[in-house]
């Protein structure tokens, strides 16, 4: 059964390599991108998802907002977000931890590290 993921973030070339990472799971995706956190929210309304995978620092609505509203919204509620960033500071990952992100990913400079490090944190969750 294929699994349906919402990717919210504004750079495109961390959104086609974290598609890439999904594509090499042993599971099959249907992959919807958002580039900014309204859009993200926008598609949140529209249809379900099995799994957000959702970038921090974005312009118009930050990823911290679009998880808090997630978490506010009953059906939404229950649906897993792993939190990708190029932030590591501790203050960012208590606040996702706090606000019910189930994983957070540290966006690496490195590809195989980054790909290994989302492909984990997705396995936990029965996503990859």
């Amino acid at each position: 059964m294929r699994k349906k993921v919402l990717l919210v973030d504004d750079q495109v070339l961390d959104l086609a390599l974290t598609r890439q990472a999904l594509k090499d799971c042993s599971i099959e995706h249907d992959i919807v991108s958002a580039g900014d956190g309204f859009e993200g929210l926008t598609q949140l309304r529209s249809r379900e998802f099995d799994v957000v995978v959702l970038d921090l620092k974005m312009p118009k609505v930050d990823g911290f907002e679009v998880l808090s509203e997630i978490r506010l919204q009953p059906t939404l509620a229950k649906t897993p977000v792993i939190v990708l960033s190029n932030s590591d500071l501790l203050s960012d990952r208590m606040r996702a931890d706090a606000l019910g992100a189930v994983e957070y990913v540290h966006k690496s400079l490195d590809y195989a590290d980054f790909k290994h490090k989302l492909q984990t944190a997705l396995g936990r969750h029965g996503f990859c």
